[in-house]
Parts: C-alpha cells; structure tokens; sequence
C-alpha cells in the first residue's frame, strides 16, 4: 500500500500521505482511535475515505465548517471523540476596514504557523472564523492581534449556528465540451492556447490534484484551482444552447 500512495500522489502531497497511513495502521493494529496531525486537501482524505474505509476501521474527515475543503481525519472513532481542533473567530475593531481571505490568512501565516495547522477560512464583513489544530489555539489566541495593521479581537466560539454561509459568484458558460482546458478558457477568459500552457505548467488542479493533461474531461461538481485567479466550483449541465453548446454552471469563491 506504501508504494501505491507513493505512486498516486505528487511530491507535495505524498509525506502527508504516507504520515497518514502510518496512522491508519496504528489504529488498525492497536484497535484504538487514531487522529491524523493535519488538516489534509481533498485529494488526500477523499482517498482515504475511498480506499481504506471499512466495516472493521471507520476513517472520518471533519473541517468544522460547512462543505469543508481542508480537514482532519480520525481512524477507527468508535467512541466518537471530539477532534482536536477548536473554531476561532477573528474580529476587526474597525468599521472602515475591508479585511479579505487573503488579508486574514496572511496574518496567521505570518506568526510562523503551517498552512496544513488550520482549515478553511470563512470571511463575512470582516470577520473570520477558522478551525485551528489545538496544539496552536492558544498561540494564535495570544499573538494574533493585528490582521493587515488592523487591531482585531481573536477568540474561541463554540456555537455554530451563527456562522455565515459561504458566498459565491455565479454564471452560467457556454463550452463546446467538457475538456479542462475549454473551461479554464471561458472561467477566466483567456484564449484556449494560454488556458493549455497553464495546465501544463502545473497551474491547475482539480480538486487540489494537479491536471497536465489538457484533453481531461470534467465529471462535475469538482473544485478547480487557477493559480493565480481563484477557486471555482464546477456544477452540472444544465442543457444545451440553440448551437449546441453545453451550458455549464461556474460558481467562484468570493
């Protein structure tokens, strides 16, 4: 099994693959409850859901907030332990600032913690909330003060039921087909040509797997990531234009 998560997954990826599955042996050969120590992209714990999960060792991803990308995984939690991780919330004193996702990521990074530490960030009206591992909560809480030179208030919050909704841009395009490189030319308007360059040059993934082949086609419902442009969501057809264009709904993280 080793070599096969080696194989399938790119460099990036593949020590936390193998981090993982030294985990999932744990927790299979002790029979106890085994949390993994980050919180993992899609690739990774879809994978796991997919090809370890059993009826003899259940394996769980949770990212606290609703339709989670990043999250942590739990091996054989048959007691249901809580994971450990804590939701903060990050609050601008400011009515006249404008803090973006960029602005708040930005600001944890910068105290020296890793990307793979925290999940995903939700941004309303200048306030964030992020799931964080707990070995780095209370950091966070004491030393996070400033986001983008703007004073904040950093806190726990336990009660999820006030959390915003994550907000999208929606449109509807036209595409001759469902190959990934037609798509990423009409989701950020670029020729066909310059959309295949990217793709070779590693610029964009699916589902946070990195696609070279221009000639993929697209399933639906999969997360592309445009380096440098954002993240999207690509749903289902919706029918077919006059010309016979399939109609493809595109909704991009705002």
């Amino acid at each position: 099994m080793k070599e096969r998560i080696a194989k399938y997954f790119a460099d990036d990826d593949r020590n936390d693959a193998l981090n993982l599955y030294e985990k999932y042996l744990l927790a299979r050969d002790k029979n106890i409850t085994v949390f993994g120590k980050s919180f993992y992209t899609p690739n990774i714990w879809m994978w796991f859901e997919k090809n370890l999960s059993s009826n003899d060792l259940k394996i769980e991803s949770n990212g606290l907030l609703d339709d989670s990308e990043r999250r942590m995984v739990s091996f054989n939690n048959i007691y249901k332990s809580p994971f450990p991780m804590k939701l903060i919330k990050i609050e601008s004193t400011s009515k006249f600032s404008n803090l973006t996702h960029r602005d708040f990521l930005g600001g944890i990074l910068s105290l020296g913690i890793e990307r793979n530490k925290i999940g995903d960030l939700l941004v309303d009206n200048n306030t964030c909330y992020v799931p964080v591992h707990e070995e780095v909560e209370d950091f966070i809480i004491y030393n996070l003060n400033r986001i983008s030179k703007v004073i904040c208030n950093v806190k726990v919050v336990d009660d999820f039921g006030f959390l915003p909704k994550v907000n999208f841009e929606e449109e509807v395009v036209l595409v001759s087909s469902l190959r990934i490189d037609g798509i990423v030319s009409k989701i950020i308007n670029i020729s066909r040509s310059k959309a295949q360059a990217m793709i070779e040059q590693g610029r964009v993934l699916i589902d946070y797997v990195k696609i070279k082949d221009k000639s993929y086609e697209l399933k639906g419902q999969e997360r592309i990531t445009i380096r440098g442009f954002g993240k999207f969501i690509v749903g289902n057809s919706v029918g077919n234009s006059k010309s016979g264009r399939i109609k493809i709904i595109i909704k991009k993280y705002t």
